[in-house]
């Protein structure tokens, strides 16, 4: 019994030590003296790692501070727990169909993971990972839940993840300087200066960060290759389906933010001739009450899509806009980027109505309409979308089509096409045609044992690899989304090959650097571009990567021909 006392009192004081040192090493002082007290982590594979959460970048934007740039979160003193995710943004998720809001106003944090303290060198600081969220700029969140850091931390990087503002909190314009818009993008600036600001204290390289998003999140990260607001505060690039050549993600057609601006103010008892007195009345409006007013922007289902996009704002020392991409040259063309879509990407709008028969009645029921208001040409006089309809029906469905979802392909293809691949082949030939930093072009077609088409439609059907399939691999939300689906095999080796590639890219600016057991994945140089195939939906030929050539260019080039989506404001009428 003595000796049983002896071993306890000694094992206590043992844990105790522990408890000690681990406590210490999850302490970061930040140049200001202020302490982040973080917590221990465990990664997929076992791997500890430390966790920083809810730190926060900026000042909360409620009050007078809505519907303006954020301001830089002040120095404090002592220490401040960093053990618990922030609250989301404020938002409803249209494309899962919800009617709830999740969130609040006051949302402006990030996250910080680290390996462990041991695994950081004085001399040698990692390298940098920003992940900015999609969502379509009016859902989603930086948060654990979904996008920790459980697959990526097994490599050797840091990983930043943050909130930003969504919907109108974040995107509303006037298009005055008394509410000129963007408010979400510059939140995201914010969160690249704290890095550069903060991240050494947490042993990551401020001169080595790369940021990477999917899309609304990756379009963000081509706003910032062209915005004076974020040069010099990142190195390296993946933006993963999203490009601002994309139509739901262009910057709004002129006028249209302002009448959506008066129209929330009309909904919302605040309509006044006078922009600024509309803008005050809605600065006092409750948050909830503001942003319940969001579905009144959908005219069918959940679309127009995206009714909050960017703008091209007036000229102003804040502006992080003022120029339309089509209208000026690409920048940050030193900048390395690593680059894709997946082969079904319109599966994000093509599921939801080819799978549930009341959206695929209405929407036979109104097809010209609705077409061009799904695929983002409705900005065009009558006879106009008309004529791009019929184009579009001889193109991709000469052959008669009645949207079954068994013989969806060209349909499909149409929403891809339409919405993500000829803004993402628009982006790379203007890249291209231009000396630039190595560039390297993925096409995404791995099969999972879960598809994110599945969240889209309620149902279990396959219909392809879908819009953002590559992220489950990538984060934890696959368990999230899906939690009694257990990965493959061949899952799993693809996941490990992904976070080889990410990291790699972070690290050294090449996805299979000399040395590594990946096929080589060639970078492009020249348009048309050259690509990698990641996976393949045929489990008896599947691989990991493949290099390839001549993506579709027959429908490519129909895109460029059409011109369906350049906008006939200011000096766009120029191109047609």
């Amino acid at each position: 019994m003595v000796f049983n006392r002896a071993i306890i009192v000694l094992l206590l004081f043992y844990f105790s030590l522990s408890e000690s040192f681990t406590s210490e090493s999850l302490k970061v002082k930040l140049d200001h003296g202020g302490v982040l007290v973080g917590r221990h982590y465990v990664t997929i594979n076992g791997r500890h790692m430390r966790a920083f959460m809810g730190i926060p970048y900026a000042k909360p934007p409620v009050g007078d501070l809505r519907f303006r740039s954020p301001v830089a979160f002040p120095e404090w003193k002592g220490e401040r727990l960093a053990i618990k995710d922030s609250p989301e943004c404020l938002h409803i998720c249209p494309f899962i169909r919800a009617t709830e809001l999740e969130g609040q106003e006051d949302c402006l944090y990030l996250n910080v993971y680290t390996p462990p303290l041991e695994f950081i060198e004085k001399n040698k600081p990692l390298p940098v990972m920003v992940y900015i969220h999609g969502g379509g700029w009016e859902s989603g969140t930086g948060g654990d839940h979904y996008y920790g850091p459980q697959h990526i931390l097994d490599r050797n990087v840091i990983l930043v993840s943050g909130n930003y503002r969504l919907g109108p909190l974040g995107f509303l314009s006037t298009e005055t300087t008394e509410c000129p818009g963007n408010f979400g993008l510059k939140d995201q600036v914010e969160v690249l200066k704290w890095v550069q600001k903060n991240i050494a204290s947490f042993g990551g390289n401020p001169k080595s960060v790369t940021i990477f998003g999917e899309s609304a999140g990756s379009a963000s990260i081509t706003y910032h290759m062209n915005s004076e607001k974020s040069k010099g505060l990142f190195h390296r690039a993946i933006p993963q389906s999203g490009f601002f050549f994309n139509p739901w993600a262009q910057p709004a057609h002129k006028g249209e933010p302002a009448k959506k601006a008066v129209k929330l103010g009309k909904l919302l008892n605040c309509e006044n001739k006078n922009t600024k007195a509309m803008i005050d009345c809605l600065r006092k409006v409750p948050a909830q009450k503001l942003m319940s007013k969001f579905n009144d922007f959908f005219q069918w289902e959940n679309q127009p899509m995206i009714p909050f996009p960017p703008v091209v704002e007036p000229e102003h020392a804040e502006a992080f806009l003022y120029e339309h991409p089509r209208e000026t040259t690409l920048k940050s063309l030193n900048i390395p980027i690593m680059t894709g879509i997946t082969t079904g990407e319109g599966l994000l709008t093509s599921a939801p109505i080819i799978t549930c028969e009341k959206m695929l009645a209405s929407f036979k029921k109104d097809k010209n309409k609705l077409l061009a208001m799904v695929l983002n040409y409705d900005h065009w006089d009558i006879v106009k979308q008309n004529e791009i309809t019929q184009k579009l029906e001889e193109f991709y469905l000469k052959d008669g089509h009645n949207y079954d979802k068994l013989h969806h392909q060209n349909f499909t293809d149409l929403h891809s096409d339409a919405l993500f691949n000829a803004g993402f082949d628009e982006y790379l030939e203007k890249r291209l045609s231009q000396k630039s930093a190595d560039t390297f072009v993925y096409l995404y077609d791995h099969k999972s044992e879960a598809s994110l088409t599945e969240a889209i439609q309620g149902g279990d059907e396959f219909l392809g690899v879908c819009h953002a399939d590559e992220l489950q691999l990538l984060f934890p939300l696959g368990k999230a989304l899906f939690p009694t689906t257990i990965p493959s095999e061949k899952d799993i080796i693809m996941r490990n090959a992904l976070l080889d590639m990410w990291t790699n890219f972070a690290t050294y600016g090449n996805p299979t650097p000399p040395g590594g057991k990946l096929t080589k994945w060639e970078p492009t140089n020249q348009y048309p571009w050259n690509y990698v195939r990641i996976g393949s939906q045929d489990h008896e030929n599947w691989y990991i990567l493949r290099n390839e050539k001549d993506y579709t260019p027959d429908r490519l080039v129909f895109w460029k021909k059409l011109k369906a989506h350049i906008g006939v404001d200011s000096k766009l009428k120029d191109e047609l």
